[in-house]
């Protein structure tokens, strides 16, 4: 299980660990309840995916900072992988798992209308894979691919659900709110959330034999394109396409995103 924050039932401003206020009593209970918020749904998938036959759960706590879940209130039988810096972007991930599903998505950069929409970081306008503009999610579903595992679920804002639907024929999705703005959105209850993604969540699980891995052709190509100009210093065996852009080529989608974000990494056995 791939979580993020944006795309949480009740979450519709930006995570506030950076805002100027992070440390006094705003700051502080804005995070909490967000974290509250996302630990529910997590656990929400969980009872589904539980009730559904899946013998094991492991959620990737991924949002920026690596440790948003509140573990205390994760309920039994789920295991936790979190933390940064990480060594690779999904912690806990291994070859023998069967499905991919994502929980608090958000829609990729520049979306209209949509609900905290980016990828990434807010500095990128685009990350591009063989030419087509891809959000978060795609790039996990690719990550995933290379290992051969399909992405089965979203749950999130709807711009992103609609988002996954497209992307993948036969996707299970649980719109737990409707983006109106960057960072306003129609939220259903915690409670109605939860239940919606409790019982899409093992419709999922029943239809996850028809739906294939998410692959890239080799060779991969993958472009980032950032609001202002940079980087500086160059990711391994990148190119500078102009101010704004840079490219990355190799033989899989692993090595060449690994070789953005965190240097070489083996794929899990």
């Amino acid at each position: 299980m791939l979580t993020d924050l944006e795309g949480v039932a009740g979450v519709d401003d930006w995570d506030p660990r950076h805002a100027p206020y992070a440390a006094e009593a705003k700051g502080v209970y804005e995070r909490s309840e967000a974290q509250r918020l996302l630990t529910g749904e997590v656990n929400a998938v969980a009872e589904g995916l539980f009730a559904a036959g899946v013998r094991e759960v492991v959620v990737n706590d991924c949002h920026g900072a690596g440790r948003t879940i509140l573990p205390e209130l994760l309920i039994s039988g789920i295991k936790i992988a979190r933390g940064v810096p990480r060594p690779y972007l999904l912690l806990g991930l291994s070859a023998r798992m069967d499905i991919l599903v994502q929980v608090g998505m958000h829609a990729m950069s520049d979306t209209p209308a949509a609900n905290l929409a980016h990828t990434m970081s807010k500095s990128i306008k685009a990350y591009r894979v063989n030419g087509q503009a891809v959000g978060e999610m795609e790039l996990v579903a690719y990550l995933c691919g290379d290992l051969g595992i399909p992405w089965v679920f979203t749950s999130g804002d709807e711009h992103a659900c609609r988002e996954a639907e497209r992307w993948i024929p036969g996707m299970v999705t649980a719109p737990v709110k409707c983006g109106l703005s960057r960072e306003s959105a129609l939220h259903l209850s915690p409670a109605d959330a939860r239940a919606l993604i409790r019982e899409r969540i093992q419709k999922a699980v029943a239809a996850a034999g028809d739906i294939a891995p998410l692959k890239v052709q080799a060779p991969v190509v993958l472009e980032v394109e950032r609001r202002e100009p940079g980087p500086l210093t160059l990711p391994p065996g990148a190119e500078r396409l102009d101010a704004f852009t840079i490219r990355l080529q190799g033989d899989s989608f692993w090595e060449v995103f690994h070789r953005t974000y965190a240097g070489p990494a083996p794929l899990p056995g």
